[in-house]
């Protein structure tokens, strides 16, 4: 399918469009309107066989069905589906997709512990600004949903920032041993789907959702997570770094507006300025460590 994408949709192009199709995830899942277990384990389930074809499909060298570090990544990535999904349900497709973005600061923190990287200054100076982001945002926003905390909600949208950081500096690794990407996005959300099964089965909703849940739920599946995630992940490392912060960034500013337009979530003055200044620290955070080779993907999950 890589080769099929480079043949259609030009290398400067790719990564623009994986971002708006990427930028749709979180409002897919709000669309589903179904338990945050469910739509976390069907979207890795129903990813599953177009991944397997694909990855059927390619020539043997390239072919790889077990990776393992590619599955820890995943077992990470199901982890913050979990996290994920139940802060969109709180604090909307908006907002819940500006969370996330903070897994820029989470690696390059991991960065320095783990493999001793040396950021730019200006990394260090977005620490503050991200804080004084989220705190912005947990003082003025309101829950969707009547009898949940707002705060609560940004919390799991952090922690769900710190899986995927977590996911990300797996991936590395397991990008490091020159894996195909198809083999990569298969083994990762494979891994996904062992950590969010477990969930839904003590929960009950291991099945189906039924129409028309499943079919919002199959776009989600296809088109986010293997087309989008193909699409960036397959090019973003040919712009130029400017044009890399730009490209992500683009995921949580489209967010916003399709949940404002498509779900009449509130986006008013408050919930702006909180977004723009967590979005203005993950820039400087981008930049401050855009010289170091951490796994590149989608801003969001």
């Amino acid at each position: 399918m890589t080769a099929t994408l480079a043949r259609i949709v030009p290398d400067g192009v790719r990564p623009w469009l994986g971002a708006v199709c990427i930028s749709f995830s979180a409002v897919w899942v709000r669309l589903a309107d179904v338990e945050p277990t469910r739509s976390a384990f069907l979207r890795a389930v129903y990813a599953l066989p177009l991944l397997a074809i694909l990855l059927a499909v390619r020539p043997a060298p390239q072919r790889r069905w077990l990776l393992p570090l590619g599955i820890v990544s995943g077992m990470l990535l199901g982890g913050d589906f979990l996290m994920w999904h139940r802060s969109i349900e709180i604090v909307g497709a908006g907002l819940g997709t500006v969370l996330p973005n903070l897994q820029v600061v989470v690696v390059g923190v991991l960065g320095v512990v783990l493999f001793g990287e040396r950021p730019r200054a200006r990394f260090w100076v977005a620490l503050p600004v991200v804080l004084t982001g989220v705190w912005l945002l947990g003082a003025v926003g309101t829950p969707l949903v009547a009898g949940s905390s707002f705060v609560a909600g940004i919390a799991l949208g952090v922690l769900t920032a710190g899986l995927y950081a977590g996911a990300l500096v797996v991936m590395r690794l397991a990008r490091a041993s020159n894996a195909d990407l198809v083999s990569t996005l298969w083994a990762i959300t494979l891994g996904a789907a062992i950590v969010t099964a477990p969930a839904a089965v003590v929960e009950g909703v291991a099945a189906p959702a039924g129409w028309p849940a499943d079919g919002w739920l199959v776009v989600l599946a296809v088109g986010s997570q293997v087309v989008g995630w193909l699409l960036l992940a397959s090019s973003i490392h040919r712009l130029p770094a400017a044009a890399t912060s730009v490209a992500l960034l683009l995921q949580p500013v489209l967010a916003l507006l399709w949940g404002a337009l498509l779900l009449a979530e509130p986006l008013g003055p408050p919930q702006v300025a909180g977004a723009a200044v967590v979005l203005t620290g993950v820039a400087l955070a981008h930049h401050g460590t855009a010289r170091i080779p951490v796994a590149t993907g989608p801003a969001t999950p």
